[in-house]
């Protein structure tokens, strides 16, 4: 479908047939300008624009797990905070064909004596990145259809006080001296990496000109995680692998008030998951979550991206812990609440 796309992408209709004649569009807001509305980039998913841009998003996380099984401790209601830092960049080579690649870095650490127990601290870095493809340009009804694929890779490392717990009551003979003497460092730390790859189609329309744009997606997922816990049996790190299949629907509705006189747009976004997870001496189980954002950005300038957004996760995956006899069992329906600031320029 990429081949062919590229293909077919030179018969579309030239540039001054694409972006008319606008004194508020502006270098920045040409690219991402269709039917009269200068389109946002959504959180929740990406965009169906082809663009030149550059952005730094940073956010804040509150993640609470109820009834987190771990171990002999029995459950848990486990609370965390963290911070999240994304740098992105695209790359428009032509008006049908563009690059586009993410760097973030992830840092994370319960609030609570018994969340740090079970979770510690975690760092992660990694990116994500791909090409984007335009199928569809229509400037007369106002909608864009584009092909969007690529891969990611992240890598990173927990630091636990479980796992040395565990290690003191579950290995015969081993005593709390014995373990700072030896390998108190690998039993503390876990090591994490994960590989993806994803693609979907991506849609935008114009809806009452400048003031209202659509954005919709259909986009799926493939990832393969191994975490590299410490077995002190062994004496050495073993791999624990999960891969994980989702399939996304998203929608983001935007209301810009520019032509008003205020430089403000305020966008809601929804994000439906689906899918499937095997885990670690589990079945393969099915996934299911819905998420739901508001944000509200300043339109003053077409080529500047500068907002605050808010976003919930809805009945999201349980966690899988250990029982009192060493079983995999789940956590209760955890909450995830997000909040970032986006600054993006675009030309």
């Amino acid at each position: 479908m990429l081949l062919l796309s590229l293909s077919a992408a030179p018969t579309e209709t030239a540039s001054t047939e694409e972006h008319p004649a606008c004194e508020q569009c502006g270098g920045g807001g040409r690219s991402r300008q269709l039917g009269g509305h200068t389109f946002l980039f959504p959180l929740l998913q990406r965009s169906a624009f082809v663009a030149s841009y550059v952005g730094s998003n940073a956010g804040v996380a509150l993640y609470d797990v109820p009834d987190l099984p771990i171990g002999l401790l029995g459950t848990q209601d486990v609370s965390l905070v963290g911070y999240q830092q994304t740098l992105d960049l695209g790359v428009r080579l032509t008006r049908w064909l563009g690059l586009w690649g993410e760097a973030r870095g992830t840092l994370y650490t319960g609030l609570t004596v018994g969340s740090f127990v079970s979770d510690g601290a975690n760092f992660r870095a990694g990116g994500v990145g791909g090409a984007v493809v335009r199928l569809l340009h229509l400037e007369s009804s106002g909608t864009q259809l584009s092909l969007r694929a690529g891969g990611g890779y992240e890598g990173g490392t927990e630091i636990a006080l479980l796992p040395l717990l565990n290690a003191i009551v579950d290995t015969p003979g081993v005593t709390l001296v014995s373990i700072l003497r030896g390998n108190l460092g690998e039993l503390l730390t876990v090591k994490i990496s994960e590989t993806s790859v994803n693609g979907g189609l991506f849609f935008a329309q114009a809806l009452g000109g400048s003031f209202l744009g659509l954005q919709a997606s259909a986009s799926a997922a493939h990832l393969w995680r191994t975490r590299k816990p410490f077995d002190p049996t062994v004496d050495a790190r073993v791999d624990q692998d999960t891969t994980a299949f989702r399939f996304n629907l998203a929608a983001a509705l935007t209301a810009d008030f520019k032509s008003l006189g205020v430089p403000l747009a305020l966008m809601g976004e929804y994000l439906f998951t689906a899918g499937s997870q095997s885990e670690v001496e589990l079945a393969r189980t099915d996934l299911r979550s819905s998420s739901v954002a508001l944000g509200l950005y300043y339109t003053g300038r077409p080529n500047l991206q500068l907002g605050l957004g808010g976003a919930a996760v809805l009945n999201a995956e349980p966690r899988i812990g250990r029982d009192a006899d060493g079983n995999p069992a789940r956590s209760g329906e955890p909450s995830l609440f997000y909040g970032q600031l986006i600054l993006r320029y675009i030309w």
